[in-house]
């Protein structure tokens, strides 16, 4: 639903089997070009059980090469714990389930406990008190621009009440060198992780002809990841899993499977203060709004000058709160026919869909301070290089580029999708095998139960400067019908093109009905030691919930806001232009799109695999993996500037009256061609091992719809997708891998040990 994040991690002691599926798979596998699937261990006749703890601490890891010194080693605390039991349900004297009825229960424990050590550069502690005596750069008072303060030292008396109040709290003065040296403030970053799960089955035997199951999963999870002072990233989690399942055999030659299953997950990212702390009441920053307790918290503050591994120049909440309320209901049906030489498998899936999420960027505000109102301003009234202090200004409370939402944003999206597949794996001949296969997907676009999202409807890409023909220009498009503004908390500049007369549906993207999914794989046996297997098949990409969030954003009213080095009015009283307003007016709004005609990514694999028995045990296997993708999603940036050597980047726009807007758009391609080698040896004698390489290269026009690795945001030039071109941020050409595993000859039925009672029981 939203990345394909994982709902549930089983305990690997709850786990009977698992099968990872890639290349060519079988039709009744869909929504991704890889599977997972995973059993978990049912009961039996007898009572099976293991504890189990893994204790990981620091004694044995590697002290700090980075730090001079003592090079002390980072604190860690690890613990993972729990049990599994299973056997039969057995009530003395009321009831025994042999034969019949069984149960499997898991519980599993973890938690962390890491204490990182972190360097960073802050103002040195004569900067924080005004002094600027240790910076060359000469400041100027911006009440006066051509007066400096005098001896670079700015008087308590002007500092603004709000960055005393910020700093003296959220910004923390050196503690290693008082001076302005880099890195003179050590932070010691404790990331505390904790989960919890449990897991119960019962399984039972209805008749010879009739088997049930079911299983329900809880699990809770809570991190905090600490990022520079009082600015941590709090994450908590809670998933529900319920499930049963039916098995029944109908006849000799014909059995049939009913699964349904229930997911619901239960997702917050917040800052540190979350449900403790409203430090943003106290504050009392104007034009920011009131927010529930799961997004209390500080601003984002960002300082010129200011390096910290990760979030340079920043302290504060970063961004936030996020929560996520997603469920799923699910029914699946699978048949199997035997008639002769072929082996028939069809079926369906049903599921219902309701992702729910509240939050956004900016509540909190960001508010960025640069070297501007403390320059010195040269006769053309621009600032001077080399002049100001980025700090000076924060101490001052003047802002360079201010940020902030009006309004969190929430959608309630639904959607019910299906699929239907038919397999028929045809014995055409002693040694060949066919297997046929072919899916039907309809995934629709979400549908918005707050009829709060807004879309872009862009008929034409223009690459002129100042497009003068307004039917050109991107109208905004509300769902629904009636007015557009109704029940909004903002209002855009009137050359704004605005519609809500149900131009794009009510789900403002266009569905995609002609998701068919073939399957083709070939397998042949010359003799009992060589075997050659070769297919192709087209994967569906399932839809994900996060993009089309993004256009409830649309409505929550981005402010963004920039003071040239003669404008003094964003400050820390006047954070953003336009306040007073019943609504908020967004000048040059910013947009997140999603296009209108958008088809299914889809990726069409094929393979050519040769595997040679060597001996009694070990094979030996060649193969070659190729795919190609399309329609792929990636973001695009609309309304960029004109390359020009002339005019500003706002007169270069094509759409003057718009900001930057981002498009999920779905023009971007890759293809993946790898060479395997494996030898592998079955379990045998006690000796198992396996020896695999592959060589590979993936290429693509973007690896993902946000940053991912070393991507960037947006492609170079959002008119031009054929420069994104090259290997995929996730390309490894070269690969190896090698496992060895060996029982020792100790123990029940082996040549050492090999007794009777306790010691093999154990």
């Amino acid at each position: 639903m939203n990345f394909n994040t994982y709902v549930f991690l089983p305990s690997i002691d709850a786990l009977q089997e698992f099968k990872v599926q890639t290349g060519i798979f079988p039709a009744e596998f869909g929504r991704a070009t890889t599977q997972i699937n995973v059993l978990t261990k049912p009961g039996t006749n007898q009572f099976h059980g293991t504890v189990f703890e893994f204790l990981r601490n620091d004694k044995l890891d590697a002290r700090q090469y980075a730090f001079a010194g003592e090079r002390l080693r980072e604190p860690l605390k690890w613990n993972q714990y729990g049990f599994a039991l299973g056997g039969p349900v057995w009530l003395p004297k009321i009831y025994n389930g042999k034969d019949r009825l069984f149960f499997m229960s898991n519980f599993e424990g973890f938690k962390e406990r890491r204490l990182r050590r972190q360097l960073f550069t802050v103002p040195s502690v004569k900067m924080r008190n005004g002094d600027f005596s240790e910076v060359s750069a000469p400041i100027y008072d911006p009440l006066n621009r051509t007066q400096r303060f005098d001896g670079n030292v700015i008087p308590r008396y002007r500092f603004h009440l709000t960055s005393v109040k910020l700093m003296e709290e959220f910004y923390p003065a050196p503690n290693l060198n008082p001076g302005l040296v880099p890195f003179n403030y050590e932070s010691t970053l404790n990331r505390l992780a904790d989960k919890d799960q449990f897991i119960q089955r019962i399984d039972f035997v209805e008749s010879s002809s009739s088997s049930w199951f079911g299983r329900y999963s809880w699990g809770s999870e809570s991190e905090v990841n600490p990022i520079f002072y009082k600015n941590a990233s709090r994450i908590w989690t809670t998933v529900h899993q319920a499930m049963f399942s039916n098995t029944r055999i109908l006849s000799p030659s014909k059995v049939n499977e009913f699964r349904a299953g229930y997911n619901q997950f239960y997702n917050v990212k917040a800052g540190e203060f979350a449900n403790t702390r409203d430090v943003m009441s106290e504050l009392k920053i104007p034009g920011l709004p009131a927010l529930p307790p799961v997004g209390w918290g500080t601003p984002e503050i960002q300082i010129t000058g200011f390096v910290s591994p990760g979030s340079a120049s920043t302290f504060g909440d970063i961004d936030g709160p996020y929560t996520n309320t997603n469920r799923v209901y699910q029914a699946i049906d699978n048949f199997s026919w035997t008639a002769g030489s072929h082996a028939l498998r069809m079926g369906g899936e049903l599921r219902w869909d309701q992702y729910n999420q509240f939050g956004n960027l900016f509540l909190r505000g960001q508010f960025r301070f640069e070297p501007n109102v403390t320059t010195q301003l040269s006769p053309t009234g621009a600032a001077v290089a080399g002049t100001g202090n980025a700090f000076a200004e924060y101490l001052l409370g003047y802002g360079k580029r201010n940020q902030g939402s009006v309004v969190p944003a929430e959608i309630k999206f639904r959607a019910t999708s299906q699929a239907y597949y038919i397999d028929d794996t045809w014995k055409i001949h002693p040694k060949v095998s066919i297997n046929l296969g072919l899916r039907y997907e309809y995934t629709p676009p979400f549908l918005d139960k707050t009829g709060n999202l807004v879309n872009f409807h862009v008929p034409f890409v223009d690459m002129t400067p100042n497009v003068a023909d307004m039917s050109r220009h991107p109208t905004l498009v509300r769902q629904g019908r009636g007015d557009f503004y109704d029940g909004l908390p903002v209002r855009f500049e009137p050359s704004v093109k605005v519609a809500r007369d149900g131009r794009l549906g009510d789900r403002l993207v266009a569905d995609d009905k002609n998701d068919f999914a073939p399957r083709l794989g070939i397998a042949w046996n010359p003799n009992s030691k060589w075997v050659v297997r070769t297919g192709a098949g087209l994967f569906y990409a399932q839809d994900t919930g996060n993009p089309r969030f993004d256009m409830a954003r649309n409505v929550a009213g981005r402010r963004r806001d920039e003071a040239t080095a003669t404008q003094l009015d964003l400050n820390w009283n006047t954070p953003y232009r336009g306040l007073g307003e019943a609504t908020a007016l967004i000048v040059n709004p910013y947009g997140l799109a999603n296009i209108y005609d958008r088809r299914t990514p889809y990726s069409i694999q094929y393979v050519l695999n040769v595997q040679r028995e060597l001996g009694g045990d070990t094979a030996l296997e060649v193969g070659y993996i190729g795919s190609v993708s399309r329609k792929l999603e990636i973001l695009r940036s609309f309304n960029d500037a004109i390359p020009s050597a002339t005019g500003s980047i706002a007169s270069r726009t094509p759409y003057p009256e718009l900001g930057r807007f981002q498009e999920v758009d779905g023009s971007s391609k890759a293809n993946y061609n790898s060479l395997s080698v494996k030898l592998q040896r079955r379990f045998s004698k006690g000796l198992t091992y396996l020896f695999g390489y592959t060589w590979s290269r993936s290429i693509d026009y973007g690896s993902a719809i946000r940053v991912h690795n070393t991507d960037l945001l947006f492609p170079q030039s959002g008119y031009d997708l054929r420069a994104e071109r090259g290997l995929s941020s996730f390309n490894v050409p070269h690969r190896s891998v090698t496992s060895l595993l060996y029982e020792l000859p100790v123990g029940k039925g082996r040549r050492f040990l090999n007794q009777s009672g306790v010691p093999d029981a154990v």
